[in-house]
């Protein structure tokens, strides 16, 4: 059982929120476990890393914007090939010609959203719910299950009136499980 999940976030280069949003909401769920999360490369020279990181990864995060740019393609088609246990998030608005073709071809079910605030909350709930559906394979312990249900039964108003702190977690990082934090 790993001590470690590892999130990996391919997206559309205009998602800069989301992307953070994903890493606020990842430290901000109670669990015991750590995380390491990887984004979609930003330079050639890191694609081979992330690709790597992908095989590796528990969990494939799919945030589609305004365009469905390389290696977004790459990624997802990986990600299928190796049957990673999937959360596809589409922001409502206008699309390019790429991702408009990426949403009526690749065969999963988009979640829409509008703002990063919104995307931040449905991607917490549906995080809290894939740990607790895939909970011992992912290594969940006891004590994690009370806080990701209470996640996943919260309301998409409660995040009514929150502003979007942006905090540079959109890169990529490592989140310390609580028990490493503890020891500290």
């Amino acid at each position: 059982m790993p001590d470690t999940l590892h999130l990996f976030v391919s997206s559309s280069p205009d998602l800069v929120a989301e992307r953070e949003a994903i890493g606020q909401a990842v430290a901000e769920l109670q669990v015991t476990l750590g995380w390491e999360i990887k984004h979609t490369p930003r330079t050639a020279a890191e694609a081979g890393e992330a690709l790597g990181f992908l095989e590796r990864c528990d969990i494939v995060v799919l945030a589609l914007g305004a365009d469905f740019a390389a290696p977004m393609g790459l990624e997802w088609q990986r990600a299928q090939a190796l049957d990673k246990p999937l959360l596809a998030y589409r922001k409502v608005g206008l699309h390019s010609p790429s991702a408009g073709q990426a949403l009526r071809e690749v065969s999963i079910s988009w979640s829409p959203f509008e703002s990063s605030v919104q995307f931040k909350a449905a991607f917490a709930r549906d995080l809290a719910q894939l740990l607790l559906d895939r909970g011992e394979y992912l290594g969940l312990h006891v004590e994690d299950i009370r806080p990701l249900l209470e996640q996943v039964g919260r309301a998409d108003d409660s995040v009514k009136g929150e502003m979007d702190r942006r905090r540079g977690a959109e890169r990529g990082g490592v989140i310390l499980s609580q028990r490493e934090q503890s020891d500290a």
